[in-house]
């Protein structure tokens, strides 16, 4: 137990240390130091919203229908990050809405695609027809 202690209080000081540093290095700032932080600051909010406009011009944010295996492929292709949701109007989960966090999550694009789109394709997970 107390070689946990000892641990934990080195831990603790050297984080001290580490926000003393902080400190001390922004007391030093002067007005010019402080502009171009206020700069930097400002160009990475800008960057931040352009990447947001981005996001929302492919879509991203909302949950999207696609209705052919073609539109498929071209709405997701220029996306990092796609959730796909693959339903059959016959199955409770074919009823879902809209997941909760499409619109919270600028940088995912959700979609659905009814199964039947591209079933023949060898995406088919079972034999039965729609």
């Amino acid at each position: 137990m107390e070689v946990r202690t000892k641990v934990l209080e080195q831990s603790a000081k050297l984080v001290e240390e580490q926000v003393d540093a902080q400190l001390a290095k922004l007391n030093e700032m002067d007005e010019d130091d402080l502009e171009r932080l206020k700069e930097r600051r400002l160009e990475a909010l800008k960057k931040a919203q352009k990447q947001k406009q981005e996001w929302l011009s492919k879509g991203h944010g909302e949950y999207r229908d696609i209705s052919s295996e073609k539109d498929f492929f071209s709405e997701v292709k220029d996306s990092k990050n796609v959730v796909c949701h693959f339903y059959r109007n016959s199955t409770f989960s074919g009823n879902l809405r809209e997941p909760p966090t499409a619109t919270q999550r600028s940088g995912t694009k959700f979609t659905k695609v009814e199964k039947k789109t591209i079933r023949g394709r060898g995406y088919d997970s079972d034999s039965e027809d729609d």
